[in-house]
């Protein structure tokens, strides 16, 4: 069944992240291509390295308009760190290689270890070592193409790693062996929108992460809240007609501001920014004006010392006439 799994996994067509000016942003060292029709021993030199503690993968590619199935090894920043690693790989396990464009994403953590995220799964690296930490499912690809993970977001401390697999949250921490699951998968539901992308918000000192139930705009959403290897999940604020929208946690940690609006429709006059502490009490700290045809909007963002937002402003017919910047002093609020 795993290697099923991981199969399927492979087959699903991979993005090459790109640096700004257009170079990719990794590269790792090719060491085996097959015909998809003979996956299978191609699977088998993947697990066999595996099996030796290599951070391997295998993806698919179109070589001269035929699938394939690539096998790579490593995950590096610079051709000439691939080039140095393929070297002693070929050396130590007797596989010509050649260095490649690499379809992963590499996020630099604490103490000089990072996490790595393949195509099917993602992994963690230091020294000369790497485990792989969590298999994602092979069904839910998103924009990013590397499948299921949805935002990954680093710690504060750059310790753990949160992100969103078939609709459930889980942390992943450097020195863990396997990722954790901060709530049963199917409840809370949590997904991506693409329409109104948000982030898993970790508190500033990496204990908590906060997230939204089902963040689609035309239903209620809910503010969650977890412990980073865990425990103590509860809704902030589920309130069945209106949703959470954009949140921030507060710089003490003490408490996280969002935007309450109605759950339904994509423009609502009015709208709440409102504190809400761990336990659940909450207290409006703002409103946006509704008889002037205000709307709060996000992201919220807090730099200089101020709390960052929009207003949109509408006319009669619901119609947007103007967009304004705004701010408020964070220690207000």
């Amino acid at each position: 069944m795993r290697g099923l799994a991981l199969c399927l996994a492979l087959l699903l067509s991979a993005t090459l992240p790109v640096r700004a000016e257009g170079e990719p942003a990794a590269y790792s060292i090719q060491v085996r291509a097959v015909p998809l029709a003979e996956q299978e021993d191609g699977l088998a030199t993947l697990q066999q390295l595996k099996d030796r503690g290599y951070l391997v993968y295998g993806y698919r590619a179109e070589i001269d308009g035929s699938a394939w199935l690539r096998i790579a090894v490593g995950a590096f920043q610079s051709r000439g760190a691939a080039a140095e690693y393929g070297l002693a790989f070929s050396a130590a396990e007797g596989m010509e290689h050649f260095v490649a464009a690499a379809p992963v994403l590499i996020l630099p953590g604490a103490g000089e270890r990072d996490f790595v995220v393949t195509p099917s799964a993602l992994w963690v690296r230091g020294g000369d070592s790497a485990r792989e930490v969590f298999v994602f499912d092979a069904t839910a690809p998103n924009e990013s193409g590397l499948p299921a993970m949805v935002r990954p977001t680093l710690s504060p401390d750059w310790s753990a790693l949160a992100f969103v697999d078939r609709g459930q949250v889980h942390a992943a921490h450097l020195n863990g062996d396997r990722a954790i699951p901060l709530h049963d998968r199917g409840s809370p539901v949590v997904e991506a929108d693409a329409e109104f992308p948000w982030h898993i918000g970790w508190s500033p000192s990496s204990r908590y992460v906060a997230f939204l139930d089902q963040p689609f705009w035309e239903h209620p959403i809910g503010l969650w809240l977890a412990r980073a290897d865990g425990t103590e999940l509860r809704c902030l604020f589920c309130a069945g007609s209106y949703g959470a929208r954009w949140f921030l946690w507060h710089p003490t940690e003490d408490r996280v501001l969002f935007v309450k609006a109605s759950a339904h429709g994509h423009s609502q006059y009015g709208g709440t920014l409102i504190s809400v502490d761990p336990d659940g009490a909450m207290a409006p700290v703002a409103a946006a004006a509704v008889d002037r045809r205000q709307e709060f909007v996000g992201p919220l963002r807090i730099e200089d010392g101020q709390l960052h937002f929009r207003l949109f402003h509408y006319d009669d017919s619901y119609q947007k006439e103007a967009e304004t910047r705004e701010s408020l002093p964070i220690d207000a609020l």
